[in-house]
């Protein structure tokens, strides 16, 4: 029996599709080793309490890299869909971004509102590459670029206590109920926030470790639980400022992302489109995302005496596979897809 043609309804699927896997990436990496930075292992004689100084009005800048790199494995009926799709994709991004925070003092004593947001975006470069085909984004016209890239900034505010602590989120002005810690979190890191780890209430030394645990609600899921074990390893002068260096080892447990849960979480935020999402897909079609457990690793420059972050330094990791359903020309099969990929991110304070 001849086989049934693709239509282009199909190919164009494959396209959405396409754009869809590199979003979930990006949404699995945010939920998730570099080498040991060289420091002065020399104790201090006297154990200090550590703080974020967060008082008054405040506008702080860091300057940040990131890069990113996924390897996507498709299934054989996925490949259906279009018959020129070879078995796997590999994409890399890199840009850098100049992150602002606005701090001001909170409704509660000992409370601070902290405000994100993406003041400058330039993609520095990447590629996708599928089969024989590749397109470096280098080649794409600048407009384009920052066309896309404007889409992915939103503002995003905390309330915080003196230590990191985040008691409450807003993202562009949605609440999102969200607990735990916001250095600790891949949520944080991932985007080179200013606080590093949660940081402990009595006075710690060199050699000390702590452990916290956070817990990140997304609308419709269940918690994504992130366990993180942190030591001061040493001292050492970063960009001027005479730093602690804390190693932190986070590690979030497996989770489940579906369809509807994607749906209910672009809700809260104004659309599918706001997740830069195709929101014309058939009426049938269901997904699910698991992802593995992953692990990140962080080093923070904190200054004592500033009470801020000077720098950090993030690797991260993630794995998950994706299994959807009613899509057009798989006779009814559910496709699937494997998605394997890191991220690193370097920021710095700019005074």
């Amino acid at each position: 029996m001849p086989k049934k043609p693709v239509t282009s309804q199909g190919v164009d699927m494959t396209r959405r599709l396409t754009a869809l896997v590199a979003v979930l990436f990006v949404v699995a990496a945010a939920c998730g080793g570099s080498s040991d930075p060289s420091a002065d292992k020399g104790g201090i004689a006297v154990a200090r309490p550590l703080a974020y100084s967060l008082t008054g009005d405040v506008d702080l800048d860091y300057r940040v890299e990131m890069d990113m790199a996924m390897t996507t494995t498709f299934g054989e009926v996925f490949r259906r869909l279009d018959p020129s799709m070879p078995g796997s994709m590999d994409m890399s991004m890199e840009f850098e971004m100049l992150t602002g925070y606005r701090i001001s003092d909170g409704d509660e004593p000992g409370t601070h509102r902290v405000t994100m947001d993406v003041r400058e975006m330039k993609l520095g470069g990447g590629s996708v590459k599928m089969g024989s085909e590749k397109l470096d984004f280098s080649d794409l016209p600048q407009g384009d670029l920052d066309e896309v890239l404007n889409q992915q900034v939103t503002e995003v505010s905390y309330i915080v206590t003196d230590q990191g602590e985040v008691l409450s989120m807003e993202i562009a002005g949605v609440p999102i109920d969200i607990s735990g810690i916001l250095g600790g979190t891949s949520t944080g890191s991932a985007t080179g926030q200013m606080f590093g780890p949660q940081l402990p209430d009595g006075p710690v030394a060199i050699g000390d470790t702590w452990t916290t645990v956070s817990e990140e609600q997304l609308p419709g899921m269940d918690p994504i639980v992130t366990e993180q074990t942190h030591t001061i390893t040493g001292r050492e002068d970063k960009n001027g400022h005479q730093t602690w260096v804390i190693k932190t080892e986070a590690s979030t447990g497996a989770y489940t992302i579906t369809w509807n849960d994607l749906v209910m979480m672009a809700e809260q935020l104004g659309g599918l489109g706001e997740l830069g999402i195709d929101e014309s897909m058939p009426p049938s079609f269901t997904m699910s995302m698991r992802s593995s457990p992953t692990g990140s690793t962080t080093y923070t420059w904190f200054s004592p005496d500033l009470g801020l972050t000077v720098a950090q330094d993030v690797t991260a990791h993630v794995a998950m596979t994706m299994e959807m359903s009613g899509l057009p020309n798989t006779g009814g099969r559910a496709v699937s897809m494997r998605m394997d990929g890191s991220t690193h991110m370097y920021m710095e304070l700019e005074l």
